[in-house]
């Protein structure tokens, strides 16, 4: 049997435009509204490195009068602590970063994500730059007069009379660098989420 050709028009098999394909001129468009989110994100860095600056766990050491110096062991696990509380700060941010600009329907895109991606891992690097400078200011340094064991301090565990010292706490210190990407991560996934949730072409993007 043979199928005529006015069965099949031609225009059935031409591949149709995809729905929210961006024109040049829309991504340039959405330049300006991008750096006004680094910019804005970038200020909210500044009050992360604050609070976390106020939140982070210092470190007790003691001091000899020969100078000699030790952390205690209840301290030892205060640099995980603040390294910690410092990632799930920027993690956080990162987040709500991502779904505040994905509420800025109009702007809908991947310009958009690049920027929050940027921005939020910018400001948890400013964010850590400002937390560890005002950790210092911030932390009571104050010494206070403290007696050792002499027995347990001793390397031969030889009692004696106690030993006369001073207890500073040191401050708050970011054990690794790279928690600083916690924030770029928790952008793009929050952005990238809403996006698989709308589940549309165009993003849902308004003109």
């Amino acid at each position: 049997m043979t199928v005529g050709a006015e069965q099949f028009p031609a225009d059935e098999f031409v591949a149709e435009t995809p729905d929210g394909v961006l024109t040049r001129r829309e991504l340039v468009g959405d330049l300006r509204p991008a750096l006004r989110i680094v910019v804005a994100v970038l200020v909210g860095g500044l009050l992360l490195g604050l609070l976390w600056a106020l939140v982070a766990p210092g470190q007790a050491t003691v001091t000899t009068a020969t100078g000699a110096s030790a952390q205690l062991a209840a301290e030892s696990d205060h640099v995980f602590d603040a390294t910690a509380v410092f990632f799930l700060l920027v993690t956080a941010y990162g987040v709500v970063v991502g779904a505040l600009a994905w509420r800025i329907r109009t702007r809908r895109g991947p310009v958009v994500l690049v920027g929050v991606a940027v921005a939020s891992t910018a400001a948890a690097w400013v964010a850590a730059r400002v937390g560890t400078w005002l950790a210092g200011p911030l932390t009571d340094r104050q010494a206070i007069g403290v007696l050792l064991d002499r027995a347990e301090v001793s390397a031969s565990g030889t009692g004696g009379p106690p030993i006369p010292a001073t207890l500073v706490t040191l401050p708050a210190e970011i054990g690794s660098w790279w928690t600083v990407l916690g924030a770029g991560i928790g952008a793009v996934l929050a952005y990238l989420l809403c996006a698989i949730t709308v589940g549309a072409d165009d993003l849902g993007r308004e003109p």
